[in-house]
C-alpha cells in the first residue's frame, strides 16, 4: 500500500514540474507567435517559396516559406515542438494550406508568393 502511495506522490509530482498540460488550460498562442515571426517569407515570385510542414496538434498545415530559409524553418518547428506539447487531442484533419483550405481529388498544396510573402494556396 505505501509503495502505490510512493508513486502516486511521485507522479503527481513530475506533473507539476513537466511540460505543461496539452490541453485547453494551456494557451500555445505565444508559442505559434514566436514560431511565425522566426519564418522567412519573402519572395518576388512563387518559385521563390516552398512549403514546409507544421503542426497545429489536430493535423499538418502546409506553410509557404522562403525556399533559402526552409532549415530555419524546420528548426522553428523543432522549437515550436519543444514549447507546446499537443498530447493526445483527439483531433485530425486533412493536410491544411494556410488559407484554411483541404486540397480537393485533382488539387493540391503548392507554395505561391503573394504581396511578396511566401503563403500556401489550394490549386
Amino acid at each position: 500500500m505505501r509503495t502505490w502511495l510512493f508513486l502516486a506522490i511521485i507522479l503527481a509530482g513530475c506533473a507539476e514540474h513537466g511540460h505543461q498540460p496539452a490541453d485547453a488550460s494551456f494557451d500555445r498562442t505565444p508559442c505559434e507567435a514566436a514560431y511565425q515571426e522566426a519564418l522567412d517569407r519573402a519572395c518576388t515570385s512563387p518559385a521563390d517559396c516552398t512549403l514546409v510542414d507544421h503542426d497545429d496538434c489536430c493535423g499538418t498545415i502546409k506553410v509557404g516559406v522562403s525556399t533559402p530559409s526552409k532549415a530555419a524553418a524546420l528548426a522553428a518547428e523543432s522549437t515550436y515542438g519543444a514549447c507546446f506539447d499537443c498530447g493526445a487531442r483527439g483531433c485530425a484533419h486533412a493536410d491544411l494550406a494556410e488559407s484554411g483550405m483541404t486540397p480537393g481529388i485533382t488539387q493540391m498544396i503548392v507554395a505561391t508568393c503573394v504581396s511578396n510573402r511566401c503563403t500556401s494556396v489550394v490549386e
